[in-house]
């Protein structure tokens, strides 16, 4: 969408008008017929008004609307507080309540997020430290029916932990893997694994299966 400035320049040059020859027929300087061209209307004192009677002065003189000029200088264009105009969603209209994301929310923002991972970490810490170990049974499932006498316990969990099968200590090798052959009796097994800390905090998982003669 064309800005007033593209507007009154594009009409002007149809003409084949220069600034210094309209500057003569209205009486408003060259330089500020330039500046409301260029959109640049921080210099033009008086503010939102002055610009206004300048835009429609040129846009009469160039066989324009003023109604349509000044409307598209209202899209694009708003005073702020101290009477400078300034291009729509970086003011703040007199008096209006409003919120306008600036660098200094966003660096606030950025350095709110990472603090707020960095906290997630140290509580994540804690508990890895004084809450009981990890502990993950990968087999056998639960209920799980076999026709062989000895099965094989697999899990894992803390490689500092201890581990123990029906209260059975069982080995760990250095990625806190374990694995163990575990002999069933007939109808119903019930086996607990259980991890235990450095700290003396447990982690128990039970596994009940089944055994029957082939």
């Amino acid at each position: 969408m064309k800005t007033v400035g593209q507007i009154l320049k594009e009409a002007r040059i149809k003409k084949n008008l220069s600034l210094e020859e309209i500057e003569k027929k209205i009486k408003i300087r060259a330089k500020y017929l330039a500046a409301i061209e260029d959109d640049d209307f921080h210099q033009i004192s008086g503010g939102a008004v002055v610009a206004q009677g300048f835009i429609k002065n040129y846009g009469e003189f160039l066989d324009l609307s003023p109604q349509i000029l000044k409307a598209v200088f209202r899209r694009d264009f708003g005073e702020g507080q101290q009477g400078q105009i300034l291009p729509r969603g970086i003011y703040r209209p007199l008096g209006q309540i409003g919120f306008s994301w600036t660098p200094r929310l966003t660096a606030i923002a950025g350095i709110s997020f990472f603090l707020f991972l960095f906290i997630l970490f140290l509580i994540y810490q804690f508990f890895l430290f004084f809450g009981p170990p990890q502990l993950r049974v990968i087999s056998p499932q639960n209920e799980a029916v076999f026709q062989e006498q000895t099965i094989e316990i697999k899990g894992k969990t803390d490689r500092d932990a201890a581990v123990y099968i029906n209260s059975e200590l069982v080995s760990l090798d250095d990625k806190g893997n374990f694995s163990e052959d575990f002999s069933l009796t007939t109808g119903e097994n019930k086996i607990r694994i259980e991890a235990v800390s450095r700290r003396g905090k447990k982690a128990i998982i039970e596994r009940k299966v089944f055994f029957q003669f082939p």
